[in-house]
C-alpha cells in the first residue's frame, strides 16, 4: 500500500513528463487492412460505418491483352500470355505496368481505391470503375479519394473517370489500343454501388470537381471549375472534334489528354469556387450553388482565385478556405484563410494574422469541420519561437470566440480534423520536439470540459497500436483513426509471405482502425520508454527531464480504484 501511494504521488508530481494512459477505448482492426498495403480512414457515421482509402491495393487484375510480352523479361512468358501468371511474373508485370502510368498505351492501375468498412464487413466503392470479368472482378484502374459518409450511407469524394479501351488504326495501317478517360477528377456521391456524378459549373475538357463533405439533408460540399481564364480549353475541345485538327489519334485520346492536363493544375487554367450540390433521398442531383470568395477581384484581373468548402452541418452552414487579400504598408498579397459560408455571407475566421506569418506563409488558416452546435474546428499558422507552426482552433459561432486549446507542447504543430455533436474534437499533433522529422499522434479534445488527451493515453497500456491520426468521430464517440502497428507481410496479390521456417513476417503497417469507447473505463498510469516522453508545455529544462527520465522506467502500471 505504501509503495502504491508513493507511486501515485510521484505520478501526480511528474504528470508533465509522464504518459497517463486510460483504458477508455478499445481498438478494432478493420478487414480493409487486407485490401492493400496501407489504409487511411476519412469519416465515420453513427452506425459505425467508416469510409476508408486504401493505398497500393492488392491483387490488381492484369490485362494480358495490353501486354507486349516481347518487351518484358519473365520466367514463363508463354504461360503468362494465356493468363497463367506465376507469382514472380505477376510481380514483374505489375512493376512493368506501374512504370508506364500516364501513358495511353498501357493499362492504368489505381494508386488509391476506397471502401466502406465496419468491424466485420468491407464493401468496395467502385464509383466509376467497371467490372473487368464475368466473375465480378473490377479493373481497379481509377484513383478514388472518399472523404465523408453520412448516416444514410452516402459516401462522397472525388475520382478519376473510368479508363476505357479504344481500338484504333493509324494512317500507316498499324493497329493499337488507347487507354483513355473523360475527366481527371470529378466529385461523386455513392451508395450501394450506385454513383451520382457531381460535375462543376464549367466542364470543358471534363472540368474539375472534388467533394469533401455531406450532411444529413444530402447537401454535399466541395469545389470545382466555375470559369476558365481563357478560351484555350474550349477551343482545344472543339479541335478534338475535327479530324484534321486533332491529328492521327482518336477523338477520345484527344479529350483524355486535355482532361489530364487540366487535372494536373486546374488553378492554372480556371477559377475554382466552393460548391454545394443538393441531392434527393435517392442520390439524384437537384441543384448546384456556387460559393464566393473573401474579396471581389477587379474586372480586369485574370488571376485564378480559389475557395473550397470542406464540411457542412445540418443547419446548412459550410466551412472551408478562401483566397483573400492581405495588405501591408507597401503591398497587397493573396493568402488562404479559414472561412465560414453562411448563406451569402463569408466570415473570415482569422482576419488579422501575425505580420511575420502573413509575409512568409501562403496559408493563414483552414476550417476543417463544423457540428450542429455551430462549433467550427481547424488550424491557424502561428509564429512560435521564430518558426511557423499550425495550431488547432475551436470557433464558437454563437459566442464569436476563437480558442486555441493547449495541445502536446508549446512548439507542437496540431491540426483538428473533425468535431462531433458532443463537442469532442479529434485530430493529430507533434509529440516530440526534435529538430528533424517529428512524430505525430492523434488527439481527443473535449471542448465542454476543456480537456486535451493524447489518444495513446486512452488505450490499454499494452496496446500494440500507435494512433498516428484521429480522423473522424461520430455521435457515439467512436473514432475512425489511422494506426501504426505490426502486421503480417503480404505480397502484391495479398497473400501472406512466409519465411523459411514457415512463420509469418511482421512489418510496420499503417492501417485504418475503429476506437470504441469502453463503458466505465478508467485511467491507468503506464510506464513509458524514455524516448517517448512528451515534452511539457511550460518549457522545463532538458537537464530536469533527464534527471527524472530514469525514474519513469521504474514505474509500473496500476489501476485507479
Amino acid at each position: 500500500m505504501i509503495k502504491k501511494r508513493l507511486a501515485v504521488a510521484l505520478s501526480i508530481a511528474l504528470l508533465s513528463i509522464s504518459s497517463v494512459e486510460a483504458a477508455k477505448y478499445r481498438v478494432v482492426e478493420l478487414d480493409v487492412a487486407n485490401e492493400g498495403q496501407d489504409s487511411f480512414p476519412s469519416a465515420i457515421n453513427d452506425d459505425g460505418e467508416i469510409s476508408v482509402n486504401v493505398k497500393l491495393p492488392y491483387d490488381i487484375p492484369i490485362d494480358i491483352d495490353l501486354i507486349d510480352f516481347d518487351s518484358v523479361v519473365l520466367t514463363d512468358s508463354e504461360a503468362a500470355s494465356v493468363g497463367n501468371i506465376n507469382e514472380t511474373d505477376y510481380e514483374l508485370l505489375l512493376a512493368h505496368i506501374r512504370g508506364q502510368q500516364g501513358s495511353q498505351f498501357f493499362q492504368q492501375i489505381a494508386d488509391t481505391i476506397s471502401y466502406q468498412a465496419s468491424e466485420d464487413e468491407t464493401d468496395y466503392i467502385p464509383v466509376f470503375d467497371q467490372e473487368a470479368s464475368a466473375d465480378g472482378e473490377y479493373t481497379l484502374s481509377s484513383n478514388v479519394n472518399t472523404r465523408d459518409i453520412n448516416n444514410s450511407d452516402f459516401s462522397v469524394g472525388s475520382s478519376q473517370g473510368y479508363f476505357s479501351k479504344v481500338d484504333y488504326q493509324f494512317e500507316n495501317g498499324v493497329e493499337t489500343t488507347f487507354i483513355v478517360y473523360e475527366f481527371g477528377a470529378r466529385g461523386f456521391v455513392s451508395r450501394n454501388g450506385q454513383t451520382t456524378e457531381l460535375p462543376p459549373p464549367e466542364d470543358f475538357a471534363g472540368g474539375y470537381s472534388e467533394a469533401y463533405g455531406i450532411n444529413e439533408s444530402n447537401q454535399v460540399v466541395g469545389y470545382g471549375t466555375t470559369e476558365f481564364l481563357s478560351d484555350t480549353f474550349e477551343l482545344a475541345e472543339e479541335s478534338c472534334e475535327d479530324e484534321d485538327l486533332r491529328g492521327d489519334i482518336p477523338y477520345e485520346s484527344c479529350i483524355s489528354s486535355l482532361a489530364s492536363s487540366l487535372a494536373g493544375n486546374p488553378a492554372q487554367a480556371s477559377q475554382l469556387r466552393g460548391l454545394i450540390w443538393e441531392l434527393d433521398d435517392n442520390g439524384n442531383l437537384l441543384d448546384t450553388t456556387e460559393l464566393g470568395i473573401l474579396f471581389e477581384p477587379e474586372a480586369e484581373d485574370i488571376a485564378s482565385y480559389t475557395s473550397r468548402a470542406h464540411a457542412i452541418n445540418d443547419n446548412g452552414i459550410a466551412v472551408g478556405v478562401s483566397h483573400g487579400e492581405y495588405t501591408t504598408s507597401n503591398a497587397t498579397v493573396i493568402r488562404t484563410y479559414g472561412v465560414i459560408f453562411d448563406g451569402e455571407e463569408i466570415l473570415n475566421l482569422t482576419p488579422t494574422p501575425d505580420l511575420t506569418v502573413a509575409a512568409s506563409s501562403a496559408t493563414i488558416s483552414s476550417a476543417t469541420d463544423i457540428n450542429n452546435n455551430n462549433l467550427v474546428v481547424g488550424y491557424q499558422v502561428q509564429r512560435i519561437n521564430g518558426v511557423n507552426r499550425d495550431k488547432f482552433f475551436v470557433y464558437d459561432m454563437s459566442l464569436g470566440e476563437l480558442e486555441f486549446p493547449d495541445d502536446f507542447f508549446l512548439g507542437s504543430e496540431s491540426v483538428a480534423l473533425a468535431v462531433n455533436n458532443n463537442n469532442l474534437v479529434v485530430g493529430y499533433g507533434e509529440v516530440e520536439a526534435s529538430i528533424g522529422n517529428r512524430r505525430s499522434e492523434g488527439f481527443l479534445y473535449d471542448h465542454n470540459e476543456k480537456e486535451f488527451s493524447r489518444i495513446r493515453d486512452l488505450l490499454d497500456c499494452d496496446s500494440k497500436y500507435t494512433i498516428v491520426q484521429a480522423n473522424s468521430i461520430n455521435d457515439n464517440d467512436e473514432i475512425a483513426a489511422t494506426a501504426l502497428y505490426q502486421a503480417p507481410l503480404r505480397d502484391s496479390r495479398g497473400e501472406l509471405v512466409i519465411d523459411s521456417g514457415g512463420n509469418e513476417i511482421l512489418v510496420d503497417t499503417v492501417g485504418a482502425v475503429k476506437l470504441i469507447p469502453i463503458e466505465g473505463g478508467e485511467a491507468d498510469i503506464c510506464e513509458v520508454p524514455e524516448d517517448e516522453v512528451v515534452m511539457p508545455r511550460q518549457g522545463a529544462s532538458i537537464s530536469w527531464l533527464l534527471l527524472f527520465s530514469g525514474m519513469l522506467l521504474m514505474w509500473r502500471r496500476f489501476t485507479k480504484k
